[in-house]
């Protein structure tokens, strides 16, 4: 039996609609495969160091430093002490717990937090460092400050003056204030020390005891 033209007309709508539907999805697949595909081999890295600079005492610097490097994680801590003898170790860290210190740090505020004047005790000078690369974006960010916890507590108060030509001299009795005080300084020391694993932190008490003992 020979097939009619109304037969032949619907295998070929038929064929065309599946040649359509194939080429419309396979553009949106391709397409979904390249994004996907782009974020895997886009370069991801962040690098943060905490460096604690003692004023007295046998340990005159730390620091911790912690990586990620295309999900390669890494954490250091090295010690000096004042004749210039240093301890220290590089462990690769296969759980979550660089990345968990990185979101916890940003969440604290590192990359807002600047320097802030050395008042309260001159004991401890902590420096904090931290860069990211994401695909072609970077940056990085650096700030210093003293004593945490007078930063968190007290830092003292802000008076904000306004001189107006066309008005008497201000009442500088009863000026406005705010307070400077800011408890993210403290989170983020917070946020090193309790950093590693337990064998990390038995690790950095080692090296310290090293040093200690000269």
């Amino acid at each position: 039996m020979r097939p009619t033209p109304v037969t032949l007309l619907i295998l070929v709508a038929a064929v065309v609609a599946v040649a359509g539907g194939w080429l419309l999805f396979a553009k949106s697949e391709h397409d979904r495969f390249v994004a996907v595909d782009q974020v895997r081999h886009s370069r991801s890295e962040f690098r943060i160091a905490y460096t604690i600079e003692h004023s007295s005492g046998p340990i005159a610097q730390e620091t911790w430093s912690v990586r990620n490097v295309d999900g390669a994680a890494s954490a250091a801590y090295t010690a000096a002490d004042r004749r210039g003898d240093k301890a220290g170790f590089t462990e690769q860290v296969t759980d979550y717990s660089v990345t968990f210190l990185f979101d916890k740090l940003v969440q604290d505020g590192i990359w807002d937090l600047t320097s802030r004047p050395f008042r309260g005790s001159s004991e401890l000078l902590h420096v904090v460092e931290i860069s990211q690369i994401a695909g072609t974006a970077s940056g990085s960010h650096r700030f210093l400050f003293s004593d945490a916890r007078y930063i968190a507590t007290e830092a003292g108060r802000e008076y904000h003056i306004h001189l107006d030509p066309h008005q008497p001299v201000p009442d500088l009795v009863n000026l406005q204030s705010t307070s400077t005080a800011d408890p993210r300084y403290e989170k983020i020391v917070a946020d090193f020390a309790a950093f590693g694993s337990a064998r990390f932190r038995q690790t950095v008490a080692a090296a310290r005891a090293k040093l200690l003992k000269g």
